[in-house]
């Protein structure tokens, strides 16, 4: 074997298995002893997992510090964004997102998907600084870019021959932000054009949805529909979903439902719309968030997300899956062991069915990318943000820790 990992606790059992990667693919994943490989590795009852995924990111406004957003609100930040986004060049992206990616690698997130905003102010540019750092990370980290319309299809006609350009030109995916038109009629019309790009190009769409504190927007009803009339199930997904926190019962029981029929994937991004959302209320305070446990009650697949860092939409985050879980667990008030496992799927198991990722599990045959856990169960990678002892792409070791276990199962106390 070219690399062997011995004595690991197996993410999915937590039952201790070595494991066998010969060239790029997993040779072998056993409970009986295995033949040390070329490179040997003694995990400690530290866990194995497939490696981490972040399904909804910005790339191009990754550690953009130098732009104070006062009020806090999403609708500065947006401002401040359409200010300078067509002073921001290829140069500047691929830097700052080579600072991001690489802290991201280290914590174990070996895919991503990133919205770049396709607009009649940055037009491609901000595409070709994606496309940029997509080719230059190629063989270490897998990056879907979305064609991001942030300021409208409708009351931007412009912006529609743009997307059909940004899909010639290297986007996977179809954006959208329909809440983000003059009212429900228009969002209508823009999640249509979005379906009609995305049909052509047979491509999946990835939406920024009802990312407001304004109830009057369920333009997730509207998407669920049209998935459902396009037959477009499990090709659609859904981002943010804020304004859910303020609908009434009744509008939330019926769009789940919608949800479910369709086969929408939802993601939270938790630690970001905590921040921003929310800001005008009074008594009583709302999260701000998508109603990720009633999601989850009536089947939807719900994942999490990054969404940003250090920026003017959010002055934290450090690039680690396991801590936008953690704020998910906390915020959607997920306690229990099956829920904490549910929340521990969320960056993994449940984004990859977003990505359509093939092979993602620690098994004999697929493809060897996997991240080793300081951990010795989901409750502790969760609760302890544990560290990342070994991260293999490929079967190539793209970083080891020298740090001594910390709370793996073989430490006594």
């Amino acid at each position: 074997m070219d690399l062997t990992i011995h004595n690991a606790i197996l993410d999915t059992t937590l039952e201790l298995v070595n494991i066998g990667i010969n060239g790029n693919l997993i040779d072998a994943v056993q409970s009986a002893q295995l033949q040390p490989g070329l490179k040997s590795i003694d995990a400690k009852g530290a866990m194995v997992s497939p490696a981490f995924i972040d399904p909804h990111f910005h790339l191009e406004n990754a550690l953009i510090s130098n732009y104070i957003n006062n009020s806090g609100t999403l609708r500065e930040a947006i401002d401040i964004a359409a200010r300078i986004k067509n002073k921001i060049d290829v140069e500047d992206i691929v830097k700052r997102s080579t600072t991001a990616l690489r802290q991201a690698i280290k914590n174990g997130t070996l895919w991503m998907r990133s919205h770049t905003d396709i607009d009649q102010i940055s037009r491609h540019q901000l595409l070709d600084g994606n496309v940029a750092v997509r080719d230059k990370f190629k063989d270490v980290i897998g990056i879907q870019i979305v064609a991001f319309p942030q300021l409208g299809l409708t009351r931007n006609p412009e912006a529609v021959d743009l997307m059909w350009g940004a899909m010639e030109k290297g986007a996977d995916v179809v954006g959208g932000m329909p809440h983000g038109e003059k009212d429900m009629d228009d969002a209508a019309k823009h999640i249509e054009i979005a379906f009609e790009i995305a049909k052509r190009y047979d491509a999946d769409i990835d939406m920024h949805v009802d990312e407001t504190d304004n109830p009057y927007w369920h333009t997730l009803e509207l998407l669920a529909e049209k998935t459902i009339d396009e037959n477009y199930q499990g090709r659609v997904t859904a981002g943010h979903c804020c304004a859910m926190a303020g609908w009434s019962q009744e509008l939330t029981d019926r769009v789940i439902r919608k949800v479910k029929t369709a086969n929408i994937n939802i993601i939270t991004n938790t630690p970001v719309n905590l921040v921003i959302q929310g800001r005008g209320d009074e008594i009583p305070y709302r999260r701000g968030i998508a109603k990720v446990k009633a999601l989850l009650e009536a089947g939807v697949n719900v994942s999490c997300g990054q969404d940003d860092l250090l920026n003017m939409f959010y002055p934290f985050g450090k690039m680690d899956m396991l801590e936008v879980a953690n704020f998910v667990a906390h915020t959607a008030q997920l306690s229990s062991p099956i829920e904490i496992g549910i929340v521990f799927d969320m960056p993994r198991y449940r984004a990859a069915q977003i990505l359509h990722l093939e092979g993602y599990k620690i098994k004999k045959g697929n493809p060897a990318n996997l991240v080793l856990i300081d951990a010795s169960s989901p409750i502790d990678a969760i609760r302890c943000q544990a560290d990342r002892l070994l991260v293999v792409r490929q079967g190539k070791i793209l970083f080891e820790s020298k740090r001594e276990l910390t709370y793996s199962a073989s430490v006594p106390f």
